[in-house]
């Protein structure tokens, strides 16, 4: 019996292995994701806050129903996320797991899109091995077609990058995957011929453009690259390209009509319930080259910056990359650039591909006033030429191969020991003893509230904490200098965001404000009953 089993698992190993590697991913993109990373960031309360706005109210905190793009701050955020994690938080409720739980599934099916897409590429075997059963022994030798497989899916499982950002409800991040979807189709249809495969992953690409601003420079450059090499190679006609460019341009155009709108000063659009918003300020240009007065200055410096990220593999931010162990694993770029020599040299249809897709990412670049969250776009050819080139040296070096599964393998445990040790609110836009106060503070039977604007965008949280109705935000919001974005809403409601210059004891006001900060107040201590909750006071009157 014993022998059996032996016999049927070395017969299924390869997809033993593959199965063992997908659920390490899985694992540690799932696990204790609603605590780690701690803290909830101000983009996430966002996205969560409006995707239960339009949910419950059909419209979203500034009061545009089923907006193409959300105004949130005032300058914009990308809003297909919100639209997918509204069933999550229909289900979960409106909390840290419903915003990131849809994150990191997203994370887990790109694995799984990842292996189907490899599983398509013959790689030529180096050995005439036998893998058939013969004497009742069967062979322990992987093909090089297994090989690949397994080293390219077993570095993206373990990629630091797509673990944190899978982590992560940051709505721009979905944008990456996606475009990996898309390529799944592409490739499919490369291998099989079937044209349906094509049209689909024209669907994707267009759906890409609600996932994050720089798809609006991304995917032009890509699809032009894309349709110049198929024609070329005579794998599509010319009738085909058009109705690929079709099925992006209709899928996009509300977004396309966002960005006239906004670049041209035109009016707000409403087609039935959807919205196309005008916004206060176009981020989108604050971000790229549009807004600056030395276009090729900024053109050279933007790249630049770009190489410095790749090489040095941070951008300081500990939400987007952990030091030592970056995006790739901080030693692996040596590693990036045989891969990549190796793609731009063996032609088959992933590589063509991926290859556009790199190029396209790097044009990008010039672009973007860069960190690793905004040339994310970026990161899915680097992981992939950087396991095509750890693959080289596994596949012709069995001595050398140990050592380096054994490298990545410590490189891994410590990463993953490092970054569920790793306390974020050290990044200001994360916050974590805030959710006990403002359910405290609401409720009290207050006038009015007065909140410390001690972190970024109180307000945010006490939109989402409280699941306030957006029609009461929308009319009662107040912006400073009247002027909406960052940092400029003062006031909504019965709450205000800043400390008056003196307590008033005739008053039946609340105060929260960091503990210490009362000092500079004088207090009744008959009048004013004191509340520390973590490292903040509520002051309110005495019953």
């Amino acid at each position: 019996m014993s022998e059996k089993i032996k016999i049927n698992f070395i017969k299924n190993k390869y997809k033993i292995l593959v199965f063992c590697i997908l659920i390490v991913g899985f694992l540690t993109r799932i696990v204790s994701i609603d605590m780690h990373p701690n803290g909830l960031n101000v983009d996430e309360a966002s996205i969560g806050y409006e995707a239960y706005s339009i949910l419950n109210y059909g419209i979203d905190r500034n009061g545009k129903s089923f907006p193409v793009f959300l105004e949130a701050w005032g300058s914009g955020q990308n809003a297909l996320y919100a639209y997918i994690i509204m069933p999550f938080v229909n289900v979960l409720g409106l909390s840290t797991l419903s915003i990131r739980l849809p994150m990191a599934i997203i994370g887990c099916i790109s694995l799984i899109v990842l292996y189907k897409i490899l599983s398509k590429i013959k790689v030529e075997e180096e050995t005439k091995e036998p893998t058939s059963i013969k004497k009742n022994k069967i062979s322990n030798i992987f093909t090089n077609n297994e090989k690949l497989v397994l080293v390219v899916l077993a570095f993206f499982a373990i990629n630091p990058w797509h673990i944190m950002k899978s982590r992560f409800g940051l709505e721009s991040n979905v944008f990456p995957d996606i475009m990996l979807w898309s390529v799944y189709f592409l490739v499919t249809f490369l291998k099989e011929g079937k044209i349906s495969n094509f049209y689909i992953a024209s669907c994707l690409l267009g759906l890409c453009s609600y996932s994050y601003g720089t798809s609006y420079l991304f995917l032009p450059i890509f699809v032009m690259m894309l349709l110049i090499v198929l024609i070329k190679t005579r794998k599509i006609k010319i009738c085909n390209a058009i109705i690929f460019i079709s099925i992006i341009f209709l899928i996009s155009l509300p977004i396309l009509l966002m960005i006239l709108i906004n670049s041209f000063d035109l009016n707000e659009l409403k087609i039935g319930m959807i919205t196309i918003p005008r916004m206060q300020s176009n981020r989108y240009e604050t971000l790229t080259v549009l807004s600056s007065d030395n276009i090729l200055k900024t053109l050279l410096n933007n790249f630049i910056e770009c190489m410095k990220i790749i090489i040095f593999q941070t951008d300081e931010l500990i939400s987007n990359a952990i030091k030592p162990y970056g995006i790739i694993y901080i030693f692996s770029l040596p590693l990036t650039i045989v891969g990549m020599i190796k793609c731009f040299k063996r032609k088959n249809e992933i590589n063509t591909i991926i290859n556009i897709w790199f190029l396209s990412s790097i044009l990008l670049t010039f672009f973007v006033e860069p960190n690793i969250n905004r040339i994310n776009i970026l990161w899915i050819p680097i992981i992939y030429y950087t396991a095509i080139g750890i693959y080289e040296i596994v596949v012709n070096n069995k001595i050398l191969k140990w050592v380096i599964i054994f490298i990545y393998l410590v490189f891994f445990i410590k990463f993953e020991y490092s970054y569920f040790r790793t306390d974020f609110t050290k990044n200001y836009t994360f916050y974590d003893k805030i959710e006990n106060i403002i359910k405290y503070t609401e409720s009290i039977d207050a006038d009015t509230i007065y909140f410390q604007y001690a972190f970024k965008e109180p307000y945010i949280y006490v939109l989402f904490y409280n699941k306030c109705n957006p029609k009461d935000f929308a009319l009662t919001v107040k912006y400073k200098n009247d002027i909406k974005g960052f940092d400029s809403v003062i006031s909504f409601g019965k709450y205000k965001f800043y400390l008056p210059k003196e307590i008033q004891d005739d008053k039946n006001f609340v105060y929260v404000m960091k503990a210490g900060e009362e000092q500079k107040y004088k207090i009744n201590e008959n009048i004013w009953k004191k509340t520390y909750i973590d490292d903040f006071l509520i002051l309110e009157k005495s019953k």
